[in-house]
This record gives structure tokens, sequence and C-alpha cells, in this order.
């Protein structure tokens, strides 16, 4: 594990492991059946309950007719809405079985663009899930089945087999809610920790490999049409001191010179950028540096290749770079 590690500075640690993948992916795999036989729970309880209250009714005055008919509306669409609810929220189930397959992947194979590439894809349907919890525990607390029940017992108050029934919807409703909220919270809290391990396989801002050191190369411009008109100019880079948000050194395009600390980030899958402003020139170059031995022989952080952008008075000037460490 420690030689996918790289010498960090301010970034988080990487914890993730294969086996820490598996393990919570599996704990967010068995938080979510309960879940689901709460809502089976909610939904037969209100089923039932509604049969037994239609069944007390019967016979009863037609003024009775509309208020149950609210009644029901208002029970079958908060059922109805708690169900929408839970689907929303257990739909991270299957995201953290391919996150963890893919981050086990990436733990072999740390160097691997594609396989970089997943993880942000992988984590960014799990940010929903604490979204669809707070929906869910929203939408728990809205419903106007209170006021139906009260209405309805009210309009008949000598049909004790009525408010008993009511009383049970009632009490049947709160209690079962209750319960599914408290194992929909369960099941956040296991897609959150995953999502948070997961999260460590992601490119942090690093100083490895070190961009120390005098690149030098050139920038080619982008052509008018088949490279025709196409411009090539010295492009070089000498840096002094690195950290993960800055660089100290001079950066030279075609006779323009940016001096002092410059902005810049470098990550762990060897992304580099470098932008600045200065005497009224914007200089931006976005590349990656070898994090590993190049094909040539040469050591990680040898090359650093992209494309460049300089913008003076609002004309750009566009092209892609190659830099190669001279010293």
């Amino acid at each position: 594990m420690s030689r996918f590690i790289q010498p960090l500075e301010r970034r988080t640690l990487l914890t993730a492991t294969a086996t820490s993948l598996a393990a919570e992916s599996a704990a967010v795999a068995t938080a979510a059946p309960p879940v689901q036989a709460d809502l089976l729970a909610l939904q037969l309880a209100a089923k039932t309950d509604l049969a037994a209250i239609t069944l007390d009714l019967k016979g009863s005055p037609k003024t009775n007719a509309p208020l149950l008919r609210f009644l029901k509306r208002d029970t079958n669409q908060f059922v109805n809405k708690e169900k929408s609810d839970v689907t929303a929220l257990l739909r991270a189930t299957p995201k953290t079985a391919k996150g963890a397959a893919d981050g086990s992947a990436l733990l072999i194979a740390p160097t691997v663009p594609a396989l970089q590439a997943k993880i942000p894809n992988d984590i960014a349907p799990l940010t929903l899930t604490n979204t669809r919890f707070a929906t869910l525990t929203a939408d728990s607390l809205t419903t106007t089945v209170d006021t139906d029940l009260t209405n309805l017992t009210t309009a008949n108050p000598t049909n004790t087999a009525l408010t008993t029934d009511a009383n049970k919807l009632n009490t049947d409703l709160t209690s079962l809610t209750a319960t599914l909220l408290t194992d929909a919270a369960a099941y956040n809290s296991a897609v959150t920790t995953f999502k948070n391990d997961l999260s460590t396989l992601l490119p942090q801002p690093t100083t490895s490999p070190s961009l120390v050191g005098d690149y030098q190369g050139t920038l080619k411009t982008n052509g008018i049409i088949f490279g025709i008109g196409a411009q090539t100019y010295d492009l070089e880079i000498n840096v002094i001191s690195q950290t993960t948000d800055a660089i100290t050194g001079t950066i030279t395009l075609d006779r323009h010179s940016f001096s002092g600390t410059i902005p810049s980030t470098e990550l762990t899958n060897g992304k580099v950028s470098f932008q600045t402003t200065q005497s009224g020139i914007t200089l931006t170059l976005n590349g990656k540096i070898n994090v590993t031995t190049t094909t040539k022989g040469l050591p990680p952080g040898s090359t650093i290749n992209g494309t460049g952008t300089i913008d003076i008075n609002g004309f750009d000037v566009n092209g892609n770079f190659s830099l190669t460490k001279v010293t």
C-alpha cells in the first residue's frame, strides 16, 4: 500500500484499501433491505387501515363520502411520496458496488488514466444521497392525514369502531415512518462512509514529482486551417521552489516573462496548471507531467505537455506546448 502514497503536503492521506471499500460497500448493501422492508410495512398498514375505516363507514350518511375520499387521497399521496423518496435513496446501492470495484482496480494500477477517470463518476451520484435523505425526512413530516382523521371522527362521534381504526392508522403512519427514517439514516450514514473513503482516491494537491528545475521547450500555435499559419515560440519554465498552490520562478514565452510567485497546481494524477496576469498579459498553461518513467527512460517529473493560451489586450494566442527538464 505504501508504494501508492505520494509525498504529501496539505492533502488528505490516502486511506482507501480494497478491503475497506469492499466492507463499506457490503455495509451499504446490508443497510438497504431494512429500508425497503419498512416501506412495504408502511404501504401494507395504510392499505389495511383504510380498508377497515371504509368498512366502519358502510351504511353511514353520504356526508362521510367526501371526508373518506380526502382521507384516502391524502394517505395514498403520503405513502406514494415515501415510496418515491425511498426508491431514489436506494439508488446508491449499486453505485457503491461499482465504486468499490473501480477503486480496487485503481489501487492495483494507480497511474492508469482510464481507471483514474472512473472515480469522480462513481462519487458524483453518491453525493445525492444526503439530499435524498433530507427530502425523505421533510416529506415524512408533511401530511394532512391527521386533519382528515379528525374531520372524519368528529363527524361520527358515536362510531367507536371508526375511532379505533382511525387511531390505528394515525399510530401506524407515525410509528412506521419513524422506523423508516431511522433505518434510512443508517443507510445514508453507510453510503457517506463509503463515499468519503472512495474520495481519498481522487487526485489531490501534491508536490511530487517535483516541478523544481528548468523546463525548456516550445509552444506551437494553432494554424488557421490544416496547420497553415501556425507559429512556434520558445517556452521556458524555471521553477526555484514549489508549494501545493504556487511556484516561485519565471515563465518565459516569446520574450514575455512572468516572474515571482505564480499560482499553480499539481495533482497526484500528474495534471498541472499555471495561470498568472502580469503587465496586462495573462498566461494560462494546462498540462500533464509524467508521474512514471517515460518510454525513453526519463524519470518522473521530466516532461510537461499540454495546451497554453497567452492573452494580450484581449487577443488570444492558443497552442500546444511540450517541455523537458534540462536541469
